[in-house]
């Protein structure tokens, strides 16, 4: 579309369907709507509804305005899910100005938490202390969360944090946690500050990475890999291309697969396969993980 900026990072950020999509037929997507006349590049939330793979004339609906963008088109975030409450889960950049992670000013650097028609829930942490929109904020502390995820049943959130030259981060969600970015980046001792559940160094090893940008809990309606995989975290690096795994009972964490082309974003589908979404090649794709038994 015209009106999506495309810029560096930007561009069509999410995607998520209401919790009742069979019957309201909603689509909630998260983009950078570009400059236009004088009102400045943002991103923004909103609301259609489907019908088929098209979306219904005239029945868009603003549900969220982030903050005017600077001239930065990096560290936008992008992720968007609804919880376990039936709430909806923002993950937003710190649009490369770390200040912005600490600041209950702005919407950078976090993660939001809104009811799906917009408006905020009472007893978000900070409803109290921030103001307007911002009482939105639900964590705070944030480089670039470019990717989140939520278990199902348990409603457990992990939030993959893009770090700078140090470390990349997988930050257990919490109302009212703060990571630490920019004071900190990886682990962490100071009590102010939530450490990470899991943190690795950033290099081009099968254990180390550039960029954390993808992450899937295995917990499907029907299981395909071994019993001991369920609860387990898949994670994947963009620049190293592997997947890994996260041992949801231990915290062990292990190698999976290896070898694939830039991949942005991990899902589990409900009949237990582990899908990949590969930005490599010339046109990119969609791949599928599936245990054949020894």
């Amino acid at each position: 579309s015209g009106r999506v900026g495309s810029a560096g990072e930007r561009g069509l950020l999410g995607v998520a369907f209401d919790p009742s999509f069979s019957n309201n037929h909603y689509v909630y997507l998260y983009y950078t709507q570009r400059a236009t006349g004088t009102t400045p590049a943002h991103n923004r939330v909103i609301r259609v509804t489907a019908s088929g793979d098209s979306a219904v004339a005239g029945s868009e609906r603003l549900i969220l305005r982030l903050n005017n963008l600077s001239s930065a088109t990096n560290h936008n975030g992008g992720a968007i899910h609804f919880g376990n409450d039936g709430k909806l889960y923002v993950a937003v950049g710190d649009n490369a100005k770390g200040s912005n992670a600490q600041s209950l000013h702005t919407l950078k650097g976090k993660m939001l938490r809104i009811n799906k028609d917009g408006t905020i829930p009472r007893y978000n942490p900070f409803y109290k202390r921030a103001t307007g929109t911002n009482r939105a904020i639900w964590t705070l502390g944030l480089r670039n969360p470019f990717s989140f995820a939520i278990q199902p049943h348990t409603g457990k959130v992990f939030i993959n944090d893009v770090g700078e030259q140090s470390w990349e981060e997988i930050n257990r969600g919490a109302a009212g946690a703060n990571y630490g970015w920019p004071r900190y980046e990886g682990p962490e001792s100071d009590p102010k500050f939530r450490s990470p559940v899991f943190a690795y160094r950033q290099g081009s090893t099968k254990t180390t990475g550039c960029a954390v940008t993808g992450g899937a809990f295995y917990d499907p309606a029907t299981r395909q890999f071994p019993s001991g995989y369920v609860g387990d975290y898949f994670f994947a690096d963009f620049c190293s291309g592997w997947i890994r795994r996260l041992d949801g009972a231990t915290g062990d964490v292990s190698g999976f697969a290896t070898g694939l082309s830039s991949p942005v974003d991990l899902k589990v589908s409900k009949g237990g396969g582990l899908y990949y979404l590969s930005r490599g090649g010339s046109t990119g794709s969609v791949g599928r993980i599936r245990y054949t038994g020894t």
